[in-house]
């Protein structure tokens, strides 16, 4: 059975592949990226290393021939991902995978309008309309997102900047999504079916905040803003409210729509969803929030000191 990983230079899939091994041998795995000289580990253990990119569909034509099936990780281009993947979907299908496994988001739903899962809903349908066996991961927040980004962020500032009001979501650690991952395409009986990866409680960002301070000892201001404002912040930042093909702020691909419009889904309810869904396909419960901060106390800390 051949595994094809798209984007397999990436955090997400770097991990993924490493416990992908665990199961499966090394001939078994073809990593696609669009920089394969950074494959370079897993190629000198047997894996098949390829140049692959969701713009150029030949060369998906060609890392998709011989693949069983395909894990397709969503392109970090916010509202310019549904043409992408829709040239790996369509890649994988004209190959004959059998079986794409796509991270996808949660409440990926059409009448979610958030920019983000507007990306991820688009891509699912074309995923049911490939004629090709599906999973869609949708996965919630990374866990990861707080200790590395939001929490410093705020900590360092001493305020937590938000349109959010007291809008609820679920966080979950990236190693519980690769968990997940690996029990999908490594056991049968997931076709054509939607998974939560997501968490057993639900946080605002005042509670995580509070969590913040908590840690630190820094006492951390949450200020809920208008939308009107929190565009305004951003834009003083530089940071573009369209989703530009070509624009790159801070290493990323993103946009105040994208932000704003999912805060606005935070405040409206759509990311208060529990799940599961990760202790039915790994037989553990996922990692809380409260305890994955804890166990980076020392990180948080840091930014404290900063």
């Amino acid at each position: 059975m051949k595994i094809l990983v798209t984007g397999a230079s990436g955090p997400l899939a770097t991990s993924t592949i490493k416990e992908l091994l665990q199961h499966v041998s090394a001939s078994d795995l073809i990593l696609m990226s669009r920089k394969p000289e950074k494959l370079e580990q897993f190629a000198k253990i047997g894996c098949k290393t390829t140049y692959g990119d969701f713009k150029d569909r030949a060369s998906l034509d060609a890392a998709a021939r011989g693949a069983d099936k395909m894990l397709l990780i969503s392109g970090y281009e916010v509202g310019h991902r549904i043409p992408q993947h829709s040239n790996a979907i369509h890649a994988a299908r004209d190959a004959g995978v059998q079986h794409i496994v796509y991270t996808s988001f949660i409440q990926a739903v059409p009448e979610n309008k958030a920019l983000i899962t507007q990306d991820h809903s688009g891509t699912e349908a074309v995923l049911r309309a490939s004629g090709v066996a599906w999973t869609a991961m949708r996965d919630a927040n990374y866990c990861e997102t707080i200790t590395d980004a939001a929490g410093p962020a705020a900590i360092r500032n001493r305020r937590w900047i938000a349109s959010a009001a007291d809008g609820k979501a679920g966080w979950v650690p990236r190693a519980d999504c690769v968990s997940c991952l690996v029990s999908v395409l490594t056991t049968p009986g997931h076709q054509n079916r939607s998974y939560n990866i997501g968490a057993t409680e639900t946080w605002s960002f005042p509670e995580i905040a509070a969590l913040m301070t908590e840690i630190t000892g820094v006492p951390i201001e949450y200020i809920n803003v208008t939308d009107d404002e929190l565009y305004a912040y951003w834009d003083a930042k530089g940071v573009p409210r369209d989703a530009l093909k070509e624009f790159n702020f801070e290493g990323y691909a993103w946009c105040s729509d994208d932000m704003i419009s999912y805060e606005k889904a935070l405040r409206e309810g759509w990311w208060d969803i529990t799940t599961d869904d990760v202790e039915i396909l790994t037989g553990r419960k996922p990692q809380s929030l409260r305890d994955f901060c804890w166990d980076r106390a020392d990180q948080l800390r840091a930014a404290a000191r900063a």
